[in-house]
């Protein structure tokens, strides 16, 4: 071989060997790149190649597990059937083990804990061996956040049950409450009074009732204004240590300025205290109860981990508890209507939906860290606004406004409320005109639309609904005042009213003092 061939061969094979290492390394960058774990065993199912992603996701360092047995990392009722489609597969070379298309699998981590996966797998025959290479991504944040998803859908399909019956109901109610107060005016004496005082009571605590089925369901609107949350754990703080067994230890830790936030100060009330009372319930043998106040700012990437947060600033408020603990396949289920693992009478369970629905409804979500025999901690995310003064609560006016003879048409599909609507209102120096439709209601206002000062019509009717009927009638007077009234303040229909242009609405069922108040507003504003 002459002197030029020999350079040419050598530089040749310097190249192949620079391409080769080249090769290696680009190989090695991609397995350690890797987001998805990268195991390969040989014949005997001994490792000889463990990535970076593997080791994370296995808790278990290359070094440990190069050279031993996969079923290491494959929980024990599952290695028998591993091992069997392993050896069909490595005479066969088919396989139905490919990503998304396979039972659902499960590994084993260092630490003993099962966690969900998904795999494929391939094999190469390399100088008569064969060498097995799988590829495997880790399912557990997938699982939660599918879990929550479907949480939130079970709790929007009872909402929507839940809604229906809680119309009905307060249609019921609304001309209880009403008519009791039209005759505790006209029978003054005494026996009469407690009559109607009891029957006063117990229908505003059914009306409370249905509120709270709502709330665990949909969220029910309330009364919001500014709030101070440092007020309003001092005041929790202040009836827990009245209240709790002296063998709970309170404490408490509250930042200093503190964001404010825009809530129903009763609804933020009873989300705490069903909070603590869960915890005192957790410590039948006493224990430390904490409670923490602080201001969190959510970024994007929190926020995709959970599928009922947005970015932003909230405050977070937890309460810790040093009792019992929540068994892990109780945690999925704790915020599902009615599910309890308190005894008969004990408990209805409605609780912690009670406290998912209020702070759903206030822009938040909730969380819950567990283990069992170590306690719990609840974590109540509400959305900060921006420092201002806290809105003070006004007084109750004593005294009613009356009317000056102002013709009010009133409608809604049940006898009931339009009546007692009716008789309230001329009770009270107006007129009234009562339809059980939007059909009939445009008649009426047809023929009479120089004399109808004011239209009070709900929402939810058959034939002709409240929006069709407020469009025809704008159509007729595009000024007419309309006050739109429903059992659900949040819902689709009125949401569409407020589309339309009406602004004022009365939340049944409602009192006498509330609908002629809310009139009296509504006419005053064109005076």
């Amino acid at each position: 071989m002459s002197d030029s061939n020999a350079v040419i061969e050598n530089q040749t094979r310097s190249q192949i060997a620079a391409s080769l290492r080249l090769n290696e390394a680009m190989l090695a960058g991609i397995l350690a790149s890797a987001m998805d774990a990268v195991i390969t065993v040989d014949e005997n199912q001994l490792i000889v190649l463990f990535n970076a992603a593997a080791e994370r996701m296995f808790r278990c360092s290359a070094s440990e597990a190069l050279g031993r047995n996969l079923d290491r990392f494959i929980p024990e009722r599952f290695r028998a059937a591993h091992r069997s489609h392993v050896s069909v597969f490595g005479e066969t070379n088919t396989t139905q083990r490919s990503m998304g298309k396979l039972r659902q699998l499960y590994g084993l981590r260092g630490d003993g804990e099962e966690f969900p996966i998904e795999a494929t797998i391939a094999q190469v025959e390399t100088e008569g061996h064969k060498l097995f290479t799988v590829i495997i991504r880790d399912l557990t944040e997938k699982k939660r956040l599918e879990s929550q998803f479907l949480r939130a859908q079970r709790m929007e399909s009872i909402g929507a049950l839940a809604g229906g019956i809680a119309h009905d109901l307060n249609n019921v109610l609304s001309p209880i409450l009403t008519a009791v107060e039209l005759l505790q005016m006209r029978f003054t004496d005494e026996s009469s009074q407690r009559l109607l005082n009891i029957l006063h009571t117990n229908a505003i605590r059914g009306s409370e009732m249905i509120r709270q089925v709502l709330s665990f369901a949909r969220g029910v609107e309330g009364e919001y204004a500014t709030l101070q949350p440092a007020h309003l754990i001092k005041e929790i703080i202040k009836i827990l240590a009245d209240t709790l067994p002296k063998n709970i230890e309170i404490t408490f830790s509250i930042a200093h300025d503190l964001w404010n936030v825009k809530g129903d100060a009763t609804q933020l009330h009873q989300v705490l205290m069903n909070l603590c009372v869960n915890a005192r319930d957790a410590m039948p043998n006493g224990g430390k109860l904490h409670i923490e106040v602080e201001n969190v700012d959510i970024d994007e990437h929190y926020a995709r981990m959970n599928v009922e947060a947005r970015p932003g600033r909230y405050i977070r408020i937890s309460v810790t508890d040093t009792g019992v603990g929540i068994p892990e396949q109780n945690q999925i289920k704790i915020f599902d209507p009615f599910f309890t693992t308190k005894e008969q009478g004990q408990g209805t369970g409605l609780g912690l939906s009670t406290v998912a629905g209020i702070v759903r409804s206030h822009g938040g979500f909730v969380n819950v860290y567990s283990e069992l025999g170590k306690g719990a901690r609840f974590k109540v995310y509400v959305p900060a606004i921006d420092s201002g003064q806290p809105q003070q609560a006004q007084p109750a006016r004593r005294d009613l406004p009356v009317g000056n003879g102002e013709l009010i048409l009133v409608v809604d599909d049940e006898l009931a409320v339009r009546e007692i609507a009716k008789e309230t209102l001329q009770a009270f120096g107006y007129r009234a005109v009562t339809a059980n439709d939007g059909t009939e209601a445009l008649a009426i206002f047809a023929s009479r639309k120089e004399e109808i000062r004011c239209i009070i019509t709900d929402m939810l009717m058959p034939y002709m609904d409240g929006p069709a009927t407020i469009r025809a009638i704008r159509k007729l007077d595009s000024k007419v005042k309309i006050i739109a009234t429903s059992g659900l303040k949040s819902d689709v229909k009125t949401a569409e009213a407020a589309q339309l242009g009406v602004t004022t609405f009365l939340n049944k069922p409602y009192t006498a003092e509330k609908l002629l108040k809310t009139l009296a507003l509504m006419l005053k504003s064109d005076a």
